[in-house]
């Protein structure tokens, strides 16, 4: 495949970059996960993602687990979230409330403590807590969590750090061109699967993930290409195979930066200790929690739309130094759909069969 003609600079701190479209690591969240949640439920869960990247490896973190009453085994006790961490259990209750919480509800943790047996109970309130919840907490053992909002200019610090963008690659001028071993029988040329039927879009789609695939292995850095390369496509051409199959097309990079949205704190409201940060992004349910140099992200694409003529390449991250990313996506199902014009031409021995244009 031919490389860009041009010889760009280098990208900057690319040491410090993290790829998570590409990284091997990458889970997808089913699309709809989030959305279908309440707004405390949403919470929960957040806490629940914080503290799987707090908590030390080999460690399990449940949301909405379900344990057996100690003295009605056959009665099952809801938990907002567990931590079982060395043969201990540690219970997390949230509350996404618009008032702090007072001392009425450390009273009942106390007593949930000790009648589900629990080792720790970590009480999360999403508006701090009462002077006199936090007392009656510490003198009983309660541990004390809640979030709060950065203000302006730490916000826009931490927005200097990161960086997300979705990038997409687009091809324009494409000319799939498909030798035959022998002339054509026809003045069109038939073009199907192997089974004979229709050739699938699916065909299509994975042959520009090939010339991406090939373009990321030659570092390329989204500048303005032509690129030509032979592929291996599953087609017929009036009923045989064809001798080779080559693309030409011109590609360009896309990128669609995207902006914080907020940032909080998860804190510990008596020592003010930060214990991590979360990072919302302009971008659906998207969000990075942060703890020293280890970091949880959630890239929602599922509201972002395709460039015409452009597939999905890549989600780009920079948390302007090397960190432990564990990332996920949700809706990255929709991002295999694209709707790029090309063009077929059949190259037979004798002669060629005039082009006809298609959309992918």
């Amino acid at each position: 495949m031919s490389s860009p003609a041009a010889n760009p600079p280098p990208t900057s701190r690319k040491a410090k970059r993290t790829e998570a479209g590409r990284s091997a690591e990458v889970r997808s969240i089913g699309g709809g996960f989030l959305s279908e949640l309440s707004p405390s439920q949403k919470f929960e869960r957040q806490i629940e993602r914080i503290h799987k990247l707090l908590e030390a490896e080999g460690t399990e973190v449940t949301w909405n687990s379900r344990i057996p009453d100690p003295d009605s085994p056959g009665r099952s006790r809801q938990i907002d979230i567990s931590i079982c961490r060395a043969g201990l259990l540690t219970h997390v209750e949230c509350r996404f409330r618009k008032v702090r919480e007072d001392v009425t509800w450390i009273e009942e943790l106390i007593g949930r403590r000790a009648s589900l047996a629990a080792d720790a109970i970590i009480a999360v309130s999403a508006s701090g807590f009462t002077a006199t919840a936090r007392q009656k907490a510490d003198r009983y053992g309660i541990i004390l969590r809640d979030v709060a909002s950065l203000t302006p200019r730490e916000i826009e610090n931490w927005g200097r750090r990161w960086k997300l963008s979705v990038n997409f690659c687009e091809f324009s001028k494409v000319i799939f061109t498909v030798k035959t071993h022998e002339a054509v029988q026809s003045a069109v040329a038939k073009v199907t699967g192997i089974d004979g039927r229709p050739l699938s879009p699916i065909v299509w789609r994975l042959a520009f993930q090939e010339i991406m695939r090939r373009l990321d292995q030659e570092k390329w850095t989204g500048v303005p290409a032509t690129v030509q390369a032979s592929l291996a496509m599953s087609l017929l051409v009036d009923g045989k195979p064809p001798l080779a199959v080559e693309m030409r097309a011109s590609v360009r990079r896309i990128v669609n930066d995207v902006s914080v949205a907020s940032v909080i704190t998860y804190t510990d409201p008596t020592s003010a200790e930060r214990h991590a940060q979360v990072g919302h992004f302009n971008l659906g349910e998207s969000e990075v929690i942060e703890n020293g140099d280890e970091v949880a992200m959630i890239t929602d694409v599922s509201q972002v739309t395709i460039p015409d003529g452009c597939c999905f390449e890549t989600v780009m991250v920079d948390a302007g130094r090397l960190v432990r990313a564990r990332p996920s996506f949700i809706g990255i199902e929709a991002m295999t759909k694209c709707q790029i014009p090309f063009t077929i031409r059949i190259e037979a021995p004798t002669a060629t069969v005039p082009p006809s244009s298609i959309d992918g």
